[in-house]
């Protein structure tokens, strides 16, 4: 799988290692902003912004056919670094780290668009 991060991009052969990538993300002071993809492919996509215990999920199944995750309208404000500036998510799009973890899990089973969380078509 390519993952790409503002660090730059990397290539992973475990879950386990975009796991890491992952939690040294969301320990960063503004989060991270991932990209996983196939070795060689741009689509299918998944896109998750992390930021401490929180997180955002958008899946691009080609160039301009995405849906954001729906989550369980969050009481905390959060704002994760997204395309290099900070971004304000809306409560109802704010997944947990745990569930972002587990939609990473399935995309790279199934190069699918992750059944384990509810998704909304923008």
């Amino acid at each position: 799988m390519k993952v790409s991060t503002n660090k730059g991009d990397v290539t992973c052969t475990s879950k386990n290692e975009i796991l890491e990538i992952m939690k040294q993300g969301a320990a960063l002071e503004k989060g991270d902003e991932i990209w996983i993809s196939g070795d060689n492919e741009e689509y299918p996509c998944l896109n998750l912004l992390v930021k401490s215990k929180y997180a955002c999920a958008h899946y691009f199944e080609e160039e301009g056919d995405v849906v954001q995750s729906c989550g369980d309208d969050c009481d905390d404000d959060v704002v994760f670094l997204a395309g290099g500036e900070e971004w304000a998510a809306p409560d109802y799009t704010i997944i947990s780290f745990k569930q972002a973890v587990k939609c990473m899990e399935e995309f790279f089973d199934t190069m699918e668009c992750p059944e384990c969380i509810e998704w909304d078509e923008l």
